[in-house]
């Protein structure tokens, strides 16, 4: 089992290369009388002038938006998209379709893969995302201390970034300690002295410290890269 997942991460990995859950969508009847066709034919593809579909990304702080339209979507997103028709087949179970809006085929259609929609959300969020905060002003350098865990996560309460962060160490069993940096002014000014002796600019969350290395925002291959 563990060998199949890590090969359906890997084919996404490479895919995306270039309230928190999505909506799901209120398909069409027919859609879903088509869906069982549909799955033994293996993903579609989409056509950019196709309008009857939600194309389903991941926007500012976190947050999924839809839209039926490619142009709507920021060139940064477009790596990493779900895509749901609404005049055909829908993926079994808890799939959804994605698809790299960066790299038409031949045709200029988009080929379709099918992933698990937890995966979706945890990649197209880890892509380097994060979500401008500010600190307050007049922050005192705290006092030196003994770190408190090997990976220190500097977030608040509305990012939505960083509560996909969060999840994912949760699932990782990733030890960490959580730090609020507008409800603890303490954590703030830590965050700052910090990001000063690296050169880094405070600014957005989330901020990981892991083993004293700073990385603003969660991108995923970089973190488990440091982890």
């Amino acid at each position: 089992m563990r060998l199949v997942r890590s090969a359906a991460l890997l084919a996404l990995l490479a895919l995306a290369c270039g309230p928190e859950k999505p909506p799901a969508p209120d398909a069409d009847k027919p859609a879903a009388a088509a869906s069982a066709e549909g799955e033994a034919e293996g993903p579609p593809a989409l056509r950019k002038d196709n309008e009857r579909v939600i194309l389903t990304f991941a926007g500012e702080r976190g947050a999924f938006q839809d839209t039926s339209k490619i142009d709507d979507i920021p060139e940064e997103a477009r790596g990493l998209v779900r895509v749901t028709l609404l005049d055909g087949p829908r993926p079994a179970g808890d799939g959804v379709w994605v698809a790299n809006l960066r790299a038409p085929a031949e045709d200029g259609s988009y080929p379709l893969q099918t992933v698990a929609r937890a995966m979706f959300e945890e990649l197209a969020v880890g892509e380097g995302r994060s979500s401008a905060v500010t600190l307050p002003p007049g922050l005192e350098p705290p006092e030196k201390k003994p770190r408190e865990a090997d990976v220190i996560v500097y977030k608040t309460e509305w990012c939505g970034v960083c509560k996909k962060l969060i999840a994912y160490l949760d699932r990782k069993g990733v030890p960490y300690v959580a730090k609020d940096v507008e409800k603890d002014s303490g954590a703030a000014a830590e965050l700052q002295a910090k990001a000063g002796e690296q050169g880094i600019k405070t600014g957005s969350v989330p901020v990981i410290d892991v083993r004293g290395e700073l990385m603003v925002g969660f991108n995923r291959a970089r973190l488990e890269q440091l982890l």
